[in-house]
Parts: structure tokens; C-alpha cells; sequence
């Protein structure tokens, strides 16, 4: 057959009307958008959906949430749904933990585009356009898996091949068909240490969509991919990175490609700083504003949620520790940069007392250290993008994706980050050894 591009857009946790949770007092405007924020997310998703001309939207769980009964949420996921249906684009939705089957077989007239996946039905979907299959789908069962082997992925080069052409073929891992965790590493939500058993061993997939946790990541199998989107609308401050969906795109002359949406409206950050005893007011005020600064906001966001943790000693940082000054020192730092962030700000405070002694050696080092990362960030074009390059001999496969990554990341962040990592390194107190 005759390669056509294919685009689908691949979103779970969408948790439509679910209300955020450890907001605190926030003002009437800020709350109204946290009402609706995971609704106005949804919007934009159906927005995403038609700009990018997709041939079928996948969502993998959590889409509601069945304790909540809501009608809302259903009245406009099916709004969502029928303009997606006017253009002719198919929706398949796996139930996940919060809205199984029952939650979908309600008195709520579906349109015609929309195809629900049972947990139990592992027959394979053609997903067609004119006539022609575009992609398979499948869903994954439990007892298809062994542990201690690699997923089962298609050579990416039979996708991309000119001579044979086929569709891409998509696999669904429920969540109740994963390992159990066994640390609190995101990553192990999905282990890929399974295989398919004997009887599927011909049967293999290019993209394994998985469905378990809120964290976004991907395995890169080499060959093959399995992803998870992780949360379109993070509603807590455990939902803080790298919220949104992911377009798929499947092009014949590269590689399967993951493009990161973040159509959500309201931003979950948490910022760490350090308050030495030497630390002035005006000095707290302009490393809170140069934090702020290092983020730079997406198209959709209206409130960013922010939750500053404080550690440190001295007279100011004691004085923070009444709620009054907490209050005061963020209303003056939402008031000044009213006119320079185009988010609303909401901020809350935890502070933690640093109790350590650091020796004179270990201010020594962590100077140098300031240094020399200071003079690589500011003599250096694209700082962000050497790092990368010299992380490792990479292969062209994995300096493609590192590429692509990159610009996504907040450069300001990134060495923030290195930053604090490297105070915390190099304060060795003065009753251990240092070695240089």
C-alpha cells in the first residue's frame, strides 16, 4: 500500500471536572480557573486535535472520574467529542482505574467516531481512512507477559521502509497488567522487564501506549517506543512536570516522532531556595523574581501554583516562619511582577531549618563550583545543547531525540537545578573528610 502520513494525539489522566487538591486560599479569579481548568485543558486538546489534521485521538485511561458524578464532565466530553466527529476523527477510549466500563455505559448518546476498549478485548482494531488501514490496535493482556525480557517491538526500519510499506501497529498496556512498583522511581510504574508469551510471539508492536501512573516518560526499546503522556492537567503539587498530551506523528522519511503538547492552564511549580543567615529581605525578593523568571510560560497557562521551599537559618528566615510575613513577602513579589509574567501567581510557603555547619574548605569548593558553572553558562551560544552533545558518543537515532528534547527544556532551570545539586554536594561539614 501506498504510505500516507499518520498523526494521533495520545492522552490520559484527563480527570475531566476533577478539582485540584492543596491549592490553600487563593483570590475569586484564580479559583474560578482551577474550577474549570481540567475542562478548558479538554477544550484545547479538541482544539489540538483539529489544527493538527489528526486521523484518531487515544485515550488510555482516567478520563473520568467515577466518584465524582459528573455531569458536566460528560456533557462536555461529549461536546468534545461530536467536533471531532464532524471531521471525521475516530476516538478510542480505554477505561482506566477511576472510570471503568460502568462509567461508560451510561444513558449518554456516544457519537458514531467514538470506539470504547475493554481491558479484556484483545482482538485487533483496523483504524481506517478511505478505505485504507492507517494503524492496528490492540489490547495487551496480562497473561500475554512474562517478566525479565524486553518488550516485544517492531524494527522501526520495516515502518520507514519504501520498499514495505504497512501501517503502524499500536499496543495497549492497561494498568492492571504492570508490575507493581518497587521503589518510588516513576520510571518502574512500567517496567518494560516483560515479553509476549509463545503464542503472540509473531505479533509485535512499533508504539506500546502505556497507561499506569501520572508521570510522563518513555522507553526507548532501540528498537521501538513505549510511552506514557503522563497528566494533560496537573491538579497538585505532585503533578508539577511536564503536564500535557503527546501528538504521534509517523512520517515515512523519519522517525517515529513524540511531540510534547501542554495545553494545560495552570502550572504546578515547586521552588527550592536557600536563606543564608546573611540574607537580606530585598535579597530573598530578587532570587523569588529571578526564579519566576527562569520559567517561561506556555500559550494556554492563566495561574501558575506556586509552592516556595525554603531552607536555611538565620533572623529572616525565623521570621518567615509566621504566617503574616509568608503572606506579606508574596503579595509584594505578585504585585511587582503583575506587569512582567502574564500568569497569575498564587503562591504558599514550607520552610525547613538548615542545621549544618559547613567548614571553610567546603565554601571553598562550592564557590569554584559556582564559578565555573557561571562562566560555562554565559561563554557558551547554546550551553543546553553542548551539554547534550557531550553527554555520551551517541548514535544518530539518540542525538535526533536529545535534539529534539532540548527544546522543550528551560535552560534557566537546568542550571538552577545544577546549581542547588552542587551547594548540596560540596557542604561537606567539617567533620569529614575532603577530597580533592
Amino acid at each position: 500500500m501506498s504510505f500516507v502520513p499518520t498523526r494521533f494525539i495520545h492522552a490520559s489522566n484527563l480527570h475531566l471536572d476533577h478539582q485540584p487538591q492543596g491549592i490553600g486560599k487563593v483570590d475569586s479569579e484564580s479559583q474560578m480557573i482551577l474550577e474549570d481548568c481540567t475542562l478548558t485543558t479538554f477544550e484545547q486538546v479538541i482544539k489540538a486535535a483539529l489544527e493538527h489534521e489528526i486521523d484518531f485521538l487515544l485515550l488510555t485511561g482516567n478520563t473520568l472520574i467515577e466518584e465524582d458524578h459528573s455531569i458536566r464532565a460528560k456533557i462536555s466530553f461529549v461536546e468534545g467529542l461530536q467536533q471531532l466527529a464532524s471531521e471525521n476523527i475516530q476516538v478510542f477510549i480505554l477505561p482506566g482505574q477511576h472510570d471503568p466500563l460502568s462509567v461508560w455505559h451510561s444513558q449518554f448518546h456516544w457519537p458514531g467516531n467514538v470506539t470504547f476498549l475493554s481491558p479484556h478485548d484483545h482482538d485487533i482494531i483496523d483504524i481506517m481512512r478511505a478505505d485504507e488501514t492507517i494503524a492496528t490496535l490492540q489490547v495487551l493482556e496480562s497473561a500475554h507477559y512474562k517478566t525479565e525480557q524486553p518488550l516485544k517491538l517492531n524494527q522501526r526500519n520495516q515502518l520507514f521502509n519504501q520498499h514495505d510499506q504497512r501501517a503502524i501497529s499500536i499496543g495497549i498496556l492497561p494498568a492492571n497488567v504492570t508490575q507493581e512498583k518497587t521503589d518510588h522511581n516513576c520510571e518502574l510504574e512500567h517496567s518494560p522487564s516483560q515479553v509476549l508469551s509463545d503464542q503472540f510471539e509473531e505479533v509485535s508492536f512499533d508504539y506500546i501506549a502505556l497507561c499506569k501512573g501520572t508521570q510522563r516518560h518513555t522507553f526507548e526499546m532501540q528498537p521501538g517506543i513505549a510511552h506514557h503522556p503522563g497528566v494533560a492537567q496537573g491538579l497538585n503539587f505532585n503533578e508539577c512536570d511536564n503536564n500535557g498530551v503527546t501528538l504521534v506523528t509517523i512520517k515515512p522519511e523519519k522517525q517515529l516522532e513524540l511531540h510534547l503538547l501542554n495545553l494545560a492552564t495552570v502550572r504546578w511549580l515547586v521552588i527550592e531556595l536557600q536563606i543564608d543567615p546573611e540574607c537580606s529581605r530585598k535579597q530573598l525578593k530578587h532570587l523569588m523574581r529571578e526564579a519566576l523568571f527562569s520559567y517561561k510560560n506556555a500559550v494556554f497557562e492563566k495561574v501558575w501554583m506556586v509552592r516556595w521551599q525554603w531552607e536555611g537559618s538565620g533572623e529572616l528566615f525565623q521570621s518567615l516562619k509566621i504566617a503574616k510575613n509568608q503572606s506579606d513577602l508574596g503579595l509584594e513579589i505578585a504585585s511587582e511582577l503583575r506587569d512582567h509574567l502574564p500568569v497569575r501567581i498564587e503562591q504558599c510557603f514550607e520552610l525547613q531549618a538548615d542545621i549544618r555547619k559547613f567548614s571553610s574548605r567546603s565554601a571553598s569548593l562550592v564557590k569554584r563550583y559556582h564559578d565555573q558553572l557561571e562562566a560555562f553558562q554565559t561563554d557558551t551560544d547554546t550551553p543546553l545543547k553542548q551539554l547534550v552533545t557531550h553527554t555520551a558518543h551517541l548514535d544518530q537515532t539518540w542525538s535526533h531525540r536529545m535534539d529534539s528534547l532540548i527544546h522543550e527544556m528551560v535552560e534557566q532551570r537546568i542550571f538552577n537545578t545544577a546549581i542547588r545539586n552542587g551547594h548540596n554536594w560540596l557542604n561537606i561539614s567539617s567533620d569529614e573528610e575532603v577530597h580533592l
